[in-house]
């Protein structure tokens, strides 16, 4: 860099748009070598965007029956998708889970984006769950949403289902769970709450 006056800034984007930025005021000299330290605020009690996720993206609708984008099906705003692994423990569990909190999840009124990997997989479903009625279920037919996904998120476990992300239609990802996991309604619930 050339001798004289600098800013370094840096900046963590929140989910609610606003960006929590730091300033740092520095000098380079000649002959000297300047040291900073790069600071990242983040704020562990905020909502922030921690990925991206294409919502012009299409999947197969089961309901319309026609390939449409999440952005059509959602409407805008938030809305969460979930990459299903059919019959599998982890995957039953979240949906328990998400079915443990219907009542709030059809109050928070947004699309949940429920995806299968095929056709025959869908039909191997068996809803045995009382899920949110704006469950929407679709499928992803080459395995490209999920590949978006995994490759967005940086996730080292491709393969490893359920994956549920909490999205919005300006490509914003807020929340992501991979895998088994406990209370994922409950974890979905307090993201809603924060936004």
């Amino acid at each position: 860099m050339d001798v004289g006056n600098y800013v370094l800034v840096t900046g963590t984007r929140l989910a609610s748009g606003k960006v929590l930025s730091n300033l740092i005021f520095f000098s380079i000299k000649a002959d000297e070598t300047t040291k900073l330290e790069l600071l990242i605020r983040e704020a562990t009690n905020l909502i922030q965007v921690i990925g991206s996720f294409n919502s012009e993206s299409k999947f197969y609708s089961i309901d319309d029956k026609i390939d449409m984008s999440f952005l059509q099906k959602a409407g805008r705003g938030y809305f969460v998708v979930g990459i299903l692994g059919v019959n599998q423990e982890p995957t039953n569990h979240a949906l328990k889970d998400i079915a443990s909190r219907s009542k709030e999840l059809e109050r928070w009124g947004r699309k949940i984006i429920l995806l299968f990997p095929s056709k025959g997989d869908m039909n191997k479903y068996k809803s045995e769950y009382n899920l949110p009625a704006n469950v929407v279920y679709g499928i992803d037919k080459d395995g490209s949403i999920q590949k978006q996904i995994t490759h967005n998120m940086k996730l080292k476990n491709k393969d490893l289902l359920p994956i549920f992300i909490f999205t919005d239609t300006f490509n914003r990802v807020i929340f992501i769970s991979q895998g088994y996991t406990i209370g994922l309604g409950e974890r979905i619930m307090k993201v809603v709450n924060g936004i």
